[in-house]
């Protein structure tokens, strides 16, 4: 029991400290802050419906205040081009329900970007920070998540229902990193008990073995007659005494080897 206590110690000890060690380095990696582009047109791939690229995370791993940052660029076109294939939207900020059915129901939606002049270069940047210096601007704070959709048509910018949402899947939902989250599920895997190296429980079989004594009345009546015995008596008698003695060496033997193997594992 005492060998057994103390492995299953240095056992946590030890993958606390493994766990701990691939936290640091993790943590020692350069900051990974990155700017993205996105192409708001629905020629995009990214708004094809057969894939999950329109879930972004974002902020992942960075260093205290780095943010990444996106920058989403208006669909723009040459002097000539036909005026009912220019595509123009607005990008709101709306809540899951609104982002899985396609309706705007909030009457004043948080407004991202308006793509209305189609022959001019815009783009509208967006730095995922928690806070904002712009009074009513939009803050990202970690463990939340942001959902960006618009529902215009070509016909139609202010369209609230349906639109490009629901024709060519133009919605993004952008995963704000918890760190903070990170690392409590990082120390709770650390805290529970693992099962891979566990034991088994080892068994030991005890053979009793049974002799009966017979006690031999002399015969007085018949003066120095010789006591015959069974051919087989010693013999049989003899062979009970080395079964139990061999039934005890070999329970002895397992006991012994098994303390030994098991602390050879810990070791």
């Amino acid at each position: 029991m005492m060998f057994w206590n103390l492995g299953v110690t240095l056992t946590h000890c030890l993958i606390l400290i493994l766990l701990l060690s691939i936290q640091t380095i993790l943590a020692l990696k350069p900051g990974s802050a990155r700017l993205m582009t996105i192409h708001w047109n629905s020629t995009n791939p990214i708004f094809r419906i057969d894939n999950t690229d329109n879930i972004i995370d974002v902020n992942k791993n960075n260093f205290q205040f780095e943010y990444d940052q996106v920058d989403l660029i208006c669909p723009v076109y040459t002097q000539g081009s036909m005026e009912e294939n220019m595509e123009k939207y607005i990008i709101y900020n709306v809540s899951k329900d609104e982002y899985e059915t396609c309706r705007i129901m909030n009457p004043n939606p948080s407004i991202i970007a308006v793509c209305d002049k189609p022959y001019k270069l815009m783009y509208f940047t967006i730095t995922f920070r928690p806070f904002t210096p712009q009074p009513g601007g939009l803050e990202f704070h970690p463990g939340h998540d942001y959902y960006f959709i618009s529902t215009s048509t070509n016909d139609d910018l202010h369209r609230r229902i349906g639109g490009s949402c629901t024709k060519h899947n133009m919605k993004i939902v952008f995963k704000v990193w918890d760190s903070k989250a990170a690392t409590t599920a990082t120390y709770n895997m650390a805290e529970q008990s693992p099962t891979w190296w566990t034991l088994p429980t080892l068994r030991t079989t005890t053979t009793t073995v049974r002799t009966t004594t017979t006690t031999r009345i002399p015969n007085t009546t018949k003066k120095f007659k010789t006591n015959k015995k069974h051919p087989n008596e010693v013999v049989k008698s003899e062979e009970l005494t080395v079964e139990g003695r061999s039934a005890s060496v070999n329970a002895k033997s397992l006991v012994v080897c098994a303390l030994f193997a098991l602390i050879v594992a810990m070791r």
